[in-house]
């Protein structure tokens, strides 16, 4: 599995000296210039000491070997201390520096009050953007972001599918479970939990966070309405119930998410082999990393021709999915298109590792991993609009597909659209 590259940076951590390899030249004189080219491996916001800034200390490894440590203005900070996490933006500074970001970084040395020796970032030019900036899934009507209050997320399989052998389905949840939990151990405390199998469940909100496989590609009609069918172009379907009321306090909390997988139009596989008979083969794990994506509270990289104009967690505007071919958007697991067969997205992408780590830090781990309430109420409508509940509380469901449509000799499908 691919080491994600905030992971890989934490073995970079080094103290804030102008330059921190052990065999770097002594520092430059304070009130000099220098120049660096390399990749940023690290970007750690902070307070400084008298808690009226935020700045960034920023690690590049040079071209030729070096790592050296700058600090720039602006960046963000996570919640300590009682104080929620927050960003610094200055508009027409230099651009903010990223992990993965190739850069050439102008900066200048000088010291602290106490002496200590620093590097002052003051031009960057980005000559590589790093991972896209990742994108979430909201806000609600009173402008926030969707989020578990607990520490962790329950996820229940309910049947299996004939397109795989035995229980391949299974093994393959679990390892996509195992995925994200792996990619973000190191800095946050969110886990995706196995649930006790729950053979019936349905889609909805009764405090089940489900998977289900479906042969044909439609709800099931109930006392009160029809059976509803999909779109045929979906390989995987999210669909979220979360509290949209600007009175409440937990305006935006998730409170059910469920998974639906479509063994009717495509032929569900693993490593590029199925028993299905569907032409197009949608591997297993390269759709449900992605669902369980939208499961964790994120949105994709780039948006549809009939999506709102959405901000990205750099506060950038989202670009349409015609309009950019920036491989950190369409190669991260959160982009809304896959190939017949494609596999990338079975791993998590660096962006993602920085979106959980952002929604979900260490910092404010709430301690307790407990499956969300099935008792809450709240309305569940369609996108479009929302419910009443108990203490004038509401809801929307968000539903999101993993698309493939006909494009010449290859298939490609929206990995999820909002319905």
């Amino acid at each position: 599995m691919r080491l994600p590259l905030l992971l890989a940076a934490a073995t970079l951590a080094l103290p804030a000296t102008a330059l921190a390899s052990p065999t770097a030249p002594p520092a430059p004189a304070p009130g000099s210039t220098t120049t660096v080219t390399g990749v940023v491996t690290r970007a750690d916001g902070r307070w400084t000491a008298d808690d009226r800034a935020i700045v960034t200390d920023a690690v590049i490894v040079t071209d030729d070997g070096r790592r050296v440590t700058v600090t720039q203005l602006g960046g963000h900070a996570p919640a300590a201390a009682g104080r929620p996490a927050m960003t610094q933006h200055t508009w027409h500074a230099a651009p903010r520096l990223y992990p993965g970001d190739r850069v050439t970084v102008t900066a200048r040395a000088g010291v602290t009050r106490g002496g200590a020796p620093r590097l002052a970032a003051e031009d960057v030019v980005v000559l590589a953007g790093g991972a896209a900036r990742f994108v979430r899934t909201g806000p609600t009507g009173a402008g926030s972001y969707l989020y578990w209050p607990s520490g962790c997320a329950f996820v229940t399989s309910t049947n299996d599918t004939g397109d795989l052998a035995g229980d391949l389905e299974r093994q393959i949840v679990a390892a996509s479970l195992a995925e994200w939990n792996d990619a973000v151990a190191g800095c946050s405390y969110m886990e995706l939990v196995a649930g006790e199998p729950a053979p019936d469940a349905e889609i909805g909100h009764d405090g089940l966070n489900i998977i289900r496989f479906r042969d044909r590609w439609c709800r099931p009609a109930t006392d009160e309405d029809p059976e509803l069918c999909l779109s045929a172009a979906a390989a995987g379907l999210t669909t979220m119930i979360f509290v949209d009321d600007e009175d409440s306090a937990r305006d935006g909390e998730i409170v059910d998410a469920d998974i639906e997988l479509n063994a009717q139009h495509f032929a569900i596989s693993a490593d590029g082999a199925s028993q299905g008979d569907a032409p197009c083969l949608a591997d297993l794990a390269n759709t449900l990393v992605h669902e369980l994506g939208h499961l964790l509270g994120l949105d994709h990289t780039c948006l549809d021709a009939d999506d709102p104009p959405k901000l990205d967690g750099d506060g950038a505007q989202v670009p349409r999915c015609t309009e950019t071919t920036d491989p950190a958007i369409t190669e991260a697991t959160m982009y809304p298109y896959q190939d017949c067969g494609e596999t990338d997205k079975a791993t998590v992408s660096d962006d993602e590792v920085d979106a959980i780590c952002t929604i979900y830090p260490l910092a404010d781990d709430p301690g307790v991993c407990e499956p969300a309430g099935a008792g809450d109420d709240g309305g569940c409508c369609s996108a479009a609009g929302d419910g009443g509940g108990a203490g004038g509380a509401a809801a929307l469901a968000a539903a999101c597909g993993l698309l493939i449509v006909a494009s010449g000799r290859r298939r490609r499908a929206p990995v999820h659209r909002r319905r």
